[in-house]
């Protein structure tokens, strides 16, 4: 049910801001009193369709961490979704995505399951369950060295939510300290899709929902959007699922959602944050035993604490490493490294040519470019 962006009042009377048609007020003082927050990420119609209007997303002024956290919780706050696009460079996004598609070459991928755990083992369930919901899964935990780009997504997505959650307004109310593996997923482009649906119907402990899209020359003729459902069904919003597209939304009641049937083969990976007070409780009531992948909890905090490690260990071996080279080469030595690269294509050709170690090679060459 729709509620005030300011107050939360839930009252009969609530209308939508006529700029954006998307946050809801009680009355015309709530309205003025919120403008200062809102108008950040308010969309103006400017003479656009309804229809249109949904395909077009505000953006965060800024691309780091801090500006697109800080939209992202205002977003979730006001409207309950959020959409960030162009969330890596281009050739990033190029890299995560050939790394899914090895992965679904691979043939790992399997049946999606439905979200009580079913396995559908008799082919009458089965096929019930297809017509349901008809992608094909494989699960990550974002530390696995063959596909090193959804890693850096992962990680992205971890920093942000972490992020998300320091910030005075937070979210939501929400202490986010565990997320699910990644699920990457495949739609084989036959006209598969996923009936409507609430990811969190029963209070499993998922609190929010984060989608990264992949489909490089996305169309309309394609399908394949995501449909998020509204209160009272006029204001739906469709999402495209084009590549590079990040989508963050409350996995709860407030988001009904389905994925339209699609014609092409729809790629997207996606990871679910528990709120740990909730999922406290869906632990001891064991409301998901049978929930198999979503078993397997990664605590932030133990993620956060890692990646922190790894940073310290790349900079001691970097310093390690810069040291060896002042200590080993002579001035003479690296004029002649200086002259041997400054015209040669693949400067890291020449220092493996010359048996230099891989472990330096970096630091060598910044040293070499310092003296250019």
């Amino acid at each position: 049910m729709a509620s005030c962006a300011l107050c939360t009042s839930r009252n009969g009377s609530l209308r939508k801001c006529s700029r954006c048609k998307t946050v809801y007020y009680c009355n015309r003082e709530c309205q003025k009193l919120h403008w200062k927050t809102h108008k950040l990420s308010c969309f103006p119609c400017q003479g656009i369709s309804a229809t249109k209007l949904r395909e077009h997303f505000p953006q965060p002024l800024k691309k780091d961490l801090k500006s697109r956290a800080e939209f992202i919780s205002r977003s979730l706050k006001e409207i309950h979704l959020c959409v960030i696009d162009e969330l890596f460079e281009h050739d990033i996004a190029l890299k995560i995505l050939a790394e899914v598609k090895e992965l679904h070459s691979s043939g790992i991928f399997q049946d999606g399951l439905l979200s009580g755990g079913k396995t559908a083992s008799e082919d009458e369930e089965k096929f019930t369950e297809k017509k349901i919901r008809g992608d094909k899964i494989t699960w990550l935990e974002g530390n696995e060295i063959h596909v090193p780009s959804i890693v850096k997504l992962i990680e992205l997505v971890d920093s942000l939510v972490i992020s998300c959650g320091e910030l005075p307004d937070g979210l939501n109310g929400y202490f986010v300290e565990g997320r699910s593996k990644a699920m990457v997923a495949c739609y084989p482009g036959n006209g598969t899709g996923y009936k409507r649906h609430v990811d969190n119907p029963d209070g499993d402990g998922r609190c929010l929902t984060v989608i990264y899209y992949l489909n490089q020359g996305w169309g309309e003729d394609v399908g394949g959007k995501l449909k998020i459902y509204r209160p009272d069904d006029s204001n739906n919003i469709h999402v495209e699922p084009v590549l590079n597209r990040l989508l963050l939304f409350w996995s709860d009641g407030r988001n009904p959602h389905e994925v339209l049937p699609a014609y092409f083969t729809r790629y997207a990976i996606t990871i679910w944050y528990f709120d740990a007070e909730q999922r406290r409780r869906a632990k001891q009531l064991h409301k998901f035993e049978t929930m198999r992948d979503l078993d397997v909890e990664f605590a932030l905090s133990d993620v956060e604490a890692k990646r922190k490690e790894r940073d310290m260990t790349e900079m001691k071996l970097k310093e390690e490493s810069e040291r060896l080279v002042k200590d080993l080469l002579s001035e003479e030595d690296i004029n002649a490294l200086s002259a041997l690269i400054r015209h040669h294509p693949d400067p890291y050709e020449v220092l493996n040519g010359l048996g230099i170690q891989s472990s330096v090679q970096e630091a060598l060459l910044k040293m070499l470019v310092k003296r250019e």
